[in-house]
Formats: C-alpha cells, sequence, structure tokens
C-alpha cells in the first residue's frame, strides 16, 4: 500500500478530502517569526539565493552570519554552526507549540563532504531533540542555486544512497526529504527510461525516506519550462510517459510506510489538485 500524508504547501486549496494537520512555515534565515493554523513544518535555510543577513535575530548568531559567500547562506560549516542553527530556531520558533517537522537542507562541497555534514548535523539533531523530542527531521536532496565554487553534497541518487549509509552508521534520527524532480534535474534525465530507472535505484534507500517532494513544469512565454509551476501533464508532456511514471512512484514506495509528501506547486489550485487526482488514479492513498 502506498499512502503519504499530505502537508499543506502555503495558500493553496486541497480537495476537502485529503487531510490536513500539517502546513510548510518559511523557516529560514530572513524570517523573524512563526505562525500557522496547522501543526508546523519549518522549511528552514536552503540556499537557493543571497539572503539580507539584517534581521535582529539572526544577527544573534555570529556563526550563521559568518557562513555566506556573496551572501549565500554556506549550511552545515561546522558543529559550532549547527549549535547556534538549534538555537536559531527555538527563538523562531518562540513560545509555539512544537513543531512537527524540521526540512533541513545539505551543504556544499567546497568545504565539506556527507560525513562532515553529518558529524555537524549529530550535534543539532542532539539539541533539537532535547527540546523536541517527538520532531521529524527531513534532509532533502538539492540541486541547483546562485552559490559558485561547490554544488551541495546531497544531489544525485548515489549521494542519497552515500547519506542514508551515514546515516545509519551514525546512529542519528535524521530522515530524507526526497524531492523526485530535484533527483530528474540533478541527473539531466529526459525520458521515460531515465525517470523510471531513477525510481528503482531509489527503493534501496526508502527505509530511510521520511517525506517525498513532487512538483510539475510548465511552459514560459519564451518556451523555457519553469519548475514548481504546472502540472504533471506539463512535466512529462506525453500521456503515456506520465501513467508510467506514476506507476513506477506508486512501486517506490509501497511498503505500507505513511511518508510526508509537500507538493510544491506554486502556479495555483487547479494544477495542485490534478497532481492529487494523478496520484490517486493509480491508488495512492492520503491518510
Amino acid at each position: 500500500m502506498t499512502s503519504f500524508e499530505m502537508i499543506k504547501y502555503h495558500g493553496q486549496e486541497y480537495p476537502a478530502d485529503v487531510p490536513l494537520r500539517i502546513e510548510e512555515i518559511a523557516a529560514h534565515f530572513d524570517i523573524t517569526s512563526v505562525g500557522g493554523r496547522l501543526d508546523k513544518s519549518l522549511h528552514t535555510e536552503y540556499s537557493y539565493g543571497k539572503r539580507k543577513w539584517d534581521s535582529a535575530l539572526v544577527q544573534k548568531y555570529p556563526e550563521l552570519v559568518a557562513a555566506q559567500k556573496d551572501s549565500v547562506p554556506q549550511l552545515w560549516k561546522n558543529e559550532r554552526w549547527a549549535e547556534q542553527f538549534a538555537d536559531f530556531i527555538f527563538e523562531l520558533n518562540g513560545s509555539g507549540p512544537a513543531p512537527k517537522v524540521i526540512e533541513i537542507h545539505p551543504p556544499f562541497s567546497d568545504y565539506t563532504d556527507i560525513a562532515g555534514f553529518v558529524k555537524s548535523y549529530s550535534t543539532f539533531e542532539a539539541k533539537i531533540i532535547e527540546r523536541f523530542p517527538d520532531v521529524d527531521i527531513l534532509v532533502e536532496n538539492r540541486c541547483g542555486s546562485v552559490y559558485h565554487g561547490g554544488k551541495f553534497v546531497v544531489s544525485k541518487v548515489r549521494d542519497v544512497d552515500a547519506l542514508c549509509e551515514a546515516i545509519e552508521k551514525a546512529g542519528v534520527q535524521l530522515k530524507v526529504a526526497y524531492d523526485v524532480p530535484q533527483i530528474y534535474t540533478a541527473h539531466n534525465a529526459k525520458n521515460e527510461d531515465e525517470f523510471i530507472r531513477l525510481l528503482d535505484e531509489s527503493k534501496q534507500f526508502r527505509s530511510f525516506i521520511g517525506g517525498v517532494h513532487l512538483w510539475g513544469k510548465s511552459i514560459s512565454s519564451t518556451g523555457r519550462k519553469v519548475s514548481h509551476c504546472g502540472d504533471l501533464n506539463s512535466y512529462f508532456g506525453d500521456q503515456a510517459i506520465k501513467k508510467h511514471f506514476l506507476q513506477a512512484f506508486k512501486d517506490c514506495f509501497d511498503d505500507g510506510v505513511a511518508r510526508k509528501m509537500v507538493l510544491e506547486v506554486n502556479s495555483g489550485n487547479a494544477d495542485l489538485q490534478s497532481i492529487v487526482a494523478d496520484l490517486r488514479s493509480v491508488g495512492i492513498s492520503f491518510v
């Protein structure tokens, strides 16, 4: 059985029969407070672009502010950074209820590697779990940034596999937020064989996957594909390929584990609801 617990994304509207208990809340370094009506999934700094670094909150944490290149955050620089990152999250959350999920992101390759990341992360996890013992911490595979000089250390399937080995060796609770379209981008996947193969290869570490991200792409007026817009129809451009992807996606996570799901769709309710309908068409359920 393949099932997911949906996390509400931004202001999107979902079908009435999709249960929503958790919502994603921005928690990057330019954010100074978090709210929301549902339980929180804190989407922490993801280092796509430059930050302002001018809030009174982030200025309290010199290790965070110092870890940047041309204003782009350098995540997981060292264990002191990890400690201050935990304190930043504590203060950002304030007196509100403990978050249900904290989503983190990997560092760049010009100053650390997977082993260095897990070492720094272990310090972070110990501090977070002491305050929020029931929280799920997920790390998202990443591809694409204005950062120069290094690449994300967790980007391709082999990187996720290596990360899972390091997680198991370290004995930490960290799970993966598996962003399938970013995996495809990292591998420059362009045809059905590649789409299916990468999902088949992902089965080997699915026990470490605690959440899944999915989104579409749409064609702009200039003919360029725009990420996080559109649905799976515009992403794949072929109904047969979409159908085969959906079956492979279902099979990849068909192990009875209800993982978190975020549909990162910025183009409107119709596209998001189209993806929900596609997932349901192959028997995927939402719990």
